[in-house]
This record gives C-alpha cells, sequence and structure tokens, in this order.
C-alpha cells in the first residue's frame, strides 16, 4: 500500500513540475522597445522615394490573436510585448522608417501649406491618439499621400496588415499584405528581442517593394 502511494506521489510531482515548466515556458515575455528600434535596412535601396512628403495617419489594431500591448509566438511559447501599444508601436517604427529612407513626414494643411511633422502632433501617433482631428476634419495638401496601417493577425511568423494610401481626398491604395519568417531556432531573450525588429524592418520594406504602392505613392 505504501508502495503505490509513493509510485502516484511521483508521478503527481512529475505532471506538476511539467505543468509548471509548460506554463513558464509559455509566460516568457520578450520586451520591445520602440525606442531601441533602428531600421537595418539600406536606405538607398529606396532612393525612389527620397525627398518625397507624406502624412502618417493612424494605425489600427484589429488583430484578434493579439492583446492591446503584445502578440505571440507561434508557438505560444512566448509574448512579445511593446511599450506602447501595437497600433502606436507600430506607428513610431514606420515613423523612423519613413525617415530612413528619406521621407519628409508632413502635418495636415490647415490653411497655411503643410508643415513639418511633429508641429500639430507633438510625439503622438497620428489623429486617431488626440494630436490632431481625423481626415475627415483636416485638409491634406494637394498631392500628398496619407498612409494608413491596420494589423489583422501578428505572430512572430506571420504578420497580416491592411495598407491604405489616400490622395487628393480619394482612396488610391487598399491592399492586403502578408509577410512571413521562419521560427525563431533560438530561445536567447536578446535575439529575440532583435527578431522582433527585425519583422518591422520585413513589414516596412515589403510594402516599399511593393509594385502598386510605388505606383500610388
Amino acid at each position: 500500500m505504501k508502495k503505490n502511494i509513493t509510485w502516484k506521489s511521483i508521478i503527481l510531482v512529475c505532471i506538476i513540475g511539467l505543468f509548471l515548466v509548460g506554463c513558464g515556458a509559455a509566460s516568457s515575455k520578450i520586451m520591445m522597445n520602440q525606442g531601441k528600434y533602428s531600421p537595418s535596412f539600406r536606405s538607398a535601396d529606396y532612393s525612389r522615394y527620397k525627398g518625397k512628403k507624406l502624412i502618417l495617419a493612424a494605425f489600427t489594431n484589429q488583430a484578434g490573436n493579439t492583446k492591446a500591448w503584445s502578440y505571440n509566438s507561434a508557438d505560444s511559447k512566448y509574448m512579445y510585448e511593446g511599450n506602447a501599444q501595437l497600433e502606436s508601436y507600430y506607428w513610431g517604427c514606420f515613423q523612423k522608417g519613413f525617415r530612413h529612407i528619406g521621407v519628409n513626414l508632413v502635418d495636415y494643411n490647415y490653411g497655411d501649406g503643410p508643415r513639418p511633422y511633429g508641429y500639430r502632433h507633438g510625439y503622438g501617433y497620428g489623429w486617431g491618439y488626440g494630436y490632431a482631428p481625423p481626415p475627415e476634419a483636416a485638409r491634406a495638401a494637394k498631392g500628398v499621400p496619407e498612409f494608413g496601417l491596420t494589423l489583422t493577425s501578428l505572430t512572430d511568423q506571420e504578420f497580416r496588415f491592411k495598407v491604405y494610401l489616400y490622395k487628393n481626398g480619394e482612396t488610391k491604395l487598399e491592399k492586403d499584405f502578408v509577410v512571413t519568417m521562419g521560427a525563431a531556432g533560438t530561445d536567447n531573450v536578446a535575439d529575440l528581442e532583435k527578431r522582433s525588429y527585425r519583422l518591422v524592418d520585413l513589414a516596412f520594406t515589403t510594402i516599399m517593394k511593393d509594385k502598386d504602392f510605388q505606383r500610388v505613392f
């Protein structure tokens, strides 16, 4: 009788141990810092955009497989959490991307021409965050495109999003994009953080290389 209890206890302890290990892995957090993100792609590869003007409008998050501040790895082993809500996080990263390739980000036109970006917005994340009125209440300078993005699905291996480009009051582009990365192949936290920044690079450069986007920009 004692022997049976001993073996049952051992089995129970093993099961609990495995459960705790599994929970620990699932809750492992990779912190993403918008301030640490720096575009790693060559700006010269996108010289066609240099000197062009752009209004960076709002980003939105409609990805049902994310939380407000985070997304998971495909195997749910890791949670990638930003230092801002995901739409804000990617807005800030894309702002760096556009500036990196020489795009001049400007504000909405309030009657005296487009102002350098940040005059109205401060350090904010577009009209969706209270720093400027939405497009219907503002007026973009003629010929200056407005760029918007909606997250639709996001893991560390697949990023789905929709890109919008408006110009002169018309929708010039509304297109779905999908970018993928292979499995991480590492448990190193620093490498996984860098991997999250490479996913931003991949999303941004995929848009910049897109022929439809180039045609209407």
